[in-house]
């Protein structure tokens, strides 16, 4: 018993890994589209320094500056950070209902 030859062909190879891939095919298309989002809005957002913010001599917090940076030159950025919080909230209220079999 403890000397029986196992022996595995091609297709059965291919088959098990089609089986195991195909309920997880869609989530991992998802997750390169993000990831590839995420590759490009990082490596072409200019990132200007501190000096280089509108400044407004009146309002010290500079609010009108940033948010004009906001709005104008960081659109993507903004709007993928809003996708990534709005997921972990999603996540977040999912792990916290918690299962209802008790």
């Amino acid at each position: 018993m403890l000397n029986k030859e196992i022996s595995f062909t091609a297709m059965e190879v291919i088959t098990s890994v089609y089986n195991y891939l195909k309920p997880r095919i869609f989530g991992m298309i998802i997750a390169l589209l993000f990831l590839s989002v995420m590759v490009v809005a990082i490596a072409f957002t200019s990132w200007p320094s501190l000096d280089q913010l509108p400044q407004n001599l009146e309002d010290q917090s500079n609010i009108e500056g940033i948010g004009l940076l906001i709005f104008t030159d960081f659109v993507v950025p903004f709007e993928i950070l809003s996708i990534v919080l709005l997921s972990a909230l999603m996540g977040a209220i999912y792990m916290a209902k918690g299962d209802d079999t008790q």
